[in-house]
This record gives C-alpha cells, sequence and structure tokens, in this order.
C-alpha cells in the first residue's frame, strides 16, 4: 500500500499539466493489481465584483484626506480617537498654570501629492464611543453619533502632507513627519480642573475617557490629492510649576507638560467613504476589481458540483490564478498593487477578521503578488473544495433545500490584506489592507470570461 500512496503522489506531480484524456503513467513500475490512472481536468470559475461599504480595522492607524483618482472617484477618510491615561495618574505638584494645549499628528507615510495644500477640523466627542460595540470597528462608522456637528470646532489647521509646516524628523533609526495643532489653552485647565476636582478621574483610562476627555474626531474640510497614515497621536497638556531652587526653597518656576497618547489599549476607528463611482465599477461584466481600502472584492463561485462528479477519484491538487491587467491609469499618484490577497469563505469574510483569524489552508488560504506572471496564483486549494463537497453532503442529508438556504456555500471572496510573518515565516496576523491599492483582474460574468479551474485526479 506505501508503494500505492507513493506512485499517486508522484504521478499527480508528473501530470500537474495534464488534461482529462492523460493516461495512466508507469504503469510497469507498479505490482500487478495496483495499476494507478491519473489525470487532470479543467473546470470553468465565474469571478464577480461586490462591494465592500465597510471593513473591520481594529488599527492604531489613523487616515485622514481626500483623493480622487480618475478611475475609482473620490474617498475620504476621517477618524474619531481617545486618549490613554496612564493607571494612578498624578499631575506633579506646585502646578502653577495651564499654559497651553498640542496635539501633535505624527505619519511616516502618505499617498498623493505631498505639497497639495489640505485642511483638517478637530471638534470634541461629547458620547463616550462604545467599546463593546464591534460596529465601532467597521470603516463605515458613523462620527455624528459622538459629536455635536453644530458645536465649534475646538481646531483647524491648514497642512500639507510635505510641505514646510510638516517638520520632518530624519534620524538613523526613523524618519516621521509631524504635524503640530494648537488647541484651546481652555480646554486644557478644563482637563486639569477634573483632575483637581477628584484625582479618581485620571485613575485609569476609563475614567480619563468618561469624566475628562471623550475622544476627538478629526476630518478633512478642504484640498484633494493627499491621504495621511497616521502612526502617532499626542495630546500634550503645557504647565508652569514651582521646583526647588538652590536654596532649598520651592520659589523656582519651571515649564513643562504631560502626555496622553492614542494608544491600541484605547479606541481608535476611521471611516472611509467611496463615490457612486464604485457602483459603476462593479456593475462591469468583462473584468473584477479589488479595491482598497473599503472599497470593491472579487467573489469567485468555485464548480464544486461538477467536481463532485468525480467523487469515486482521489482530488490531489486544484489550481487557481487571478490574472492582473496592466495599470490603464497615467495619474502621478497611481495606487500600488495588492501584494498579499486572502481567499475565503464568503460565509466568513466578516468573522475571519473579527475573531483575529489566520489562514487554516482548509476555509482560507493566502497568496502574493507575482510580478513576472502579473498574476495572484492559489497553487492548491483541493481541501477547500472537499470540504464544500463534504459540508453540502452532510447539509442536504439534514435538510433537503440546504443549498437553498446557503447560496453561499460554494463561493469565495478575495480580499486584499497586511500579512505579519515571525522569523520563520509563518503567518502570525492577518488583517484588512487599508492603504490606497487597487488591481483590475480578468474574469467577469460575461460568457467566454471564465477563469479556468485545473484539477488533478488519481484512481486506483
Amino acid at each position: 500500500m506505501k508503494i500505492k500512496y507513493l506512485c499517486a503522489l508522484l504521478l499527480a506531480a508528473l501530470t500537474y499539466s495534464c488534461d482529462d484524456t492523460t493516461p495512466g503513467i508507469g504503469d510497469t513500475t507498479i505490482p500487478d493489481g495496483d495499476h494507478i490512472q491519473a489525470g487532470g481536468k479543467i473546470y470553468d470559475v465565474t469571478t464577480r465584483s461586490i462591494l465592500a461599504d465597510s471593513v473591520y480595522a481594529r488599527t492604531s492607524t489613523a487616515y485622514l484626506g481626500r483623493y480622487t483618482d480618475p478611475q475609482f472617484g473620490e474617498f475620504t477618510s476621517d477618524f474619531i480617537a481617545q486618549f490613554n491615561c496612564t493607571d494612578d495618574f498624578e499631575f506633579p505638584e506646585a502646578v502653577q498654570e495651564i499654559t497651553g494645549l498640542t496635539l501633535f499628528v505624527q505619519y511616516t507615510k502618505f499617498f498623493g501629492d505631498s505639497l497639495n495644500s489640505m485642511r483638517m477640523r478637530i471638534d470634541t466627542l461629547d458620547k463616550v464611543i462604545p467599546e463593546g460595540d464591534l460596529n465601532t470597528f467597521y470603516t463605515n462608522v458613523n462620527p455624528d453619533n459622538y459629536y455635536n456637528e453644530n458645536a465649534k470646532p475646538i481646531a483647524e489647521k491648514a497642512y500639507s502632507a510635505g510641505g514646510t509646516d510638516a517638520h520632518l524628523t530624519d534620524t538613523l533609526s526613523s524618519r516621521y513627519y509631524t504635524q503640530t495643532i494648537k488647541l484651546p489653552t481652555n480646554l486644557g485647565k478644563f482637563m486639569y480642573e477634573k483632575y483637581k476636582e477628584d484625582k479618581n478621574n485620571y485613575k485609569n483610562a476609563d475614567a480619563f475617557i468618561k469624566n475628562v476627555l471623550k475622544g476627538i474626531y478629526v476630518r478633512c474640510t478642504h484640498g484633494d490629492g493627499t491621504i495621511l497614515y497616521i502612526d502617532n497621536l499626542d495630546l500634550r497638556m503645557h504647565f508652569s510649576r514651582l521646583i526647588k531652587s538652590s536654596s532649598n526653597k520651592l520659589d523656582s518656576l519651571v515649564n513643562t507638560f504631560a502626555d496622553f497618547a492614542a494608544t491600541k489599549e484605547v479606541i481608535q476607528a476611521n471611516r472611509f467613504q467611496n463615490s457612486e463611482r464604485l457602483k459603476e465599477l462593479v456593475d462591469k461584466d468583462n473584468c473584477t476589481y479589488i479595491k482598497t481600502p473599503a472599497g470593491i472584492y472579487t467573489e469567485a463561485t468555485l464548480p464544486v458540483d461538477e467536481i463532485e462528479a468525480h467523487q469515486n477519484d482521489t482530488l490531489n491538487a486544484a489550481t487557481l490564478s487571478f490574472t492582473r491587467f496592466n495599470e490603464k491609469n497615467n495619474s502621478s499618484f497611481a495606487m500600488g498593487i495588492p501584494q498579499y490577497l486572502l481567499m475565503v469563505r464568503k460565509k466568513e469574510m466578516y468573522s475571519f477578521f473579527e475573531e483575529n483569524k489566520i489562514t487554516d489552508n482548509i476555509s482560507s488560504f493566502i497568496t502574493s503578488f507575482t510580478s513576472n506572471s502579473n498574476k495572484y496564483t492559489f497553487s492548491n486549494i483541493a481541501q477547500l473544495i472537499t470540504h464544500c463537497i463534504e459540508e453540502k453532503k452532510k447539509g442536504e442529508a439534514g435538510d433537503p433545500d440546504w443549498v437553498k438556504k446557503n447560496p453561499d456555500w460554494n463561493k469565495v471572496v478575495l480580499i486584499p490584506v497586511k500579512v505579519d510573518f515571525d522569523t520563520n515565516n509563518s503567518i502570525i496576523g492577518v488583517s484588512n489592507n487599508l492603504d490606497m491599492e487597487s488591481a483590475e483582474l480578468k474574469g467577469g460574468t460575461k460568457a467566454g470570461n471564465e477563469l479556468k479551474m485545473q484539477i488533478i485526479y488519481t484512481k486506483f
């Protein structure tokens, strides 16, 4: 029997590119009674574009700006954020005066024109963001639920991503830009009054957010052509205090500050909005698209029923490739190409990210873009096909209408993702790609545009 399975594996490799007319190979090397037939077959795969109006994005990166792409139309990004307070925070003794409040916006990269003129507006939140609500972390979160749009903003700032107003820090270990926004000193005084009122207001992040500062809403109100990828938000309260002088008396005045940062321990939620142009692209039948962030995915309907007809054969391999059309956009700031694609069953396209899953090579797979071939190739999704077949059998055994009730049982979705690897090159994290990237793929619902899936079988 060991010879039998070894030969099956060898034959699957040798016949990888054969069609279903391929005869048995190497029969003379196999003992009588152990003859193996191997062959390949090609199946059609239908694809279409689907809208991704929002994605799960529990991230420490904030996105801000507006960009109008010739192909995909206008995209805008804004965000709401909370600030952390270290446990049992205390101001130093002998604080004399709150002298200012500053917001530092730091980023290492951006998309678009570095010198484009933009303007941001900052408002304070008047409601606490509900931490336990998963919808908070989807990119269609509505900031209107958390701030008063009729109230006066606490700041407005004209800026350009790489202009003179963006302070560049460039060292051997890091390179980043900083936008400095002055906030009302009165807000800083209010925050300090809350401390004097009750130190427990600064006991931890929850107390600080509930009783002192619920958060801020930052949006772009002017300009088009730049999206900031913000890595750090830091709220700095400036104040003067007395310290002991050389005479050992508390009579020397110094200026200092306290920082409150937006960290992973508190909520930062992005909102992405795309123009109606995406709906027009989704309706095209001669190709499909993938577009980030939160734009378009490609859905594929797998030919599981046709493959199931070979249920007496052993399914050794199933390969499916998605070919990218060359870029037609001649813009100076064309979007990048997504480097990693997640193939996941459609019914798991949301829970995969909500539950922080990694690929299992059964219902989810990762592949990378190959520039030489201009393709995304999933080299073996045989276990997915087998899993779908077994799931359908089990479902129909208990309910004859199972397929009708589960219309997505044979569908997968291609989602651009960011992938984290450990030192052994093993995947340890998968998250939605939120950068400005896109690709147009061959396929679509038009007759004759089907993709080809190659299957390798063996039969004893």
